[in-house]
């Protein structure tokens, strides 16, 4: 349960930031951005939190700190991923969401290539927002959950 609370918050933070992203964005394509933000938060959190600290049941801030920080980070990759997926879903079922020249998306096997240099530009450009708001989120759920648990484990429940 508590993967999935940090989960939902961290794909809702996403989904704010995709639509950020989508009315700042010129052209077409980018009505998909909300969606890929907020499931790659969601899905990367999901991962990195349960792993790393549920799996383990290590309750330690700096434990939340480590997921957190690196579902910021992943997190843009997964992203940029879901938004090709999503362009090209669109050019393949309806012929839109072509570029300005009117190409297609690139094809899904040449975008695990070209997704990285997507989220290396955009680690570069709100990454030091999204990596330092991972950690802090994490470790403080983490303490939260932490303080909660040993709580319950000194009174024997």
């Amino acid at each position: 349960m508590n993967t999935l609370k940090i989960s939902l918050l961290a794909g809702l933070l996403g989904v704010i930031g995709g639509l950020v992203v989508w009315q700042m964005a010129s052209g077409d394509g980018f009505q998909f951005f909300p969606v890929a933000a907020g499931a790659g938060a969601f899905g990367t959190t999901a991962f990195f939190w349960w792993f790393i600290v549920t799996r383990r049941q290590d309750y330690r801030a700096r434990i939340g700190v480590l997921a957190g920080g690196l579902s910021g980070m992943v997190s843009h990759y997964i992203c940029w991923y879901l938004y090709l997926v999503g362009a090209n879903g669109c050019y393949w079922l309806t012929g839109g969401c072509t570029s300005s020249l009117g190409e297609p998306p690139i094809d899904l096997l040449n975008g695990l290539w070209g997704m990285l240099i997507f989220s290396l530009i955009s680690l570069m450009f709100v990454g030091w927002l999204t990596v330092p708001l991972g950690m802090l989120a994490g470790g403080w759920y983490a303490w939260k959950i932490g303080r909660r648990y040993s709580t319950l484990v000194a009174k024997g429940d």
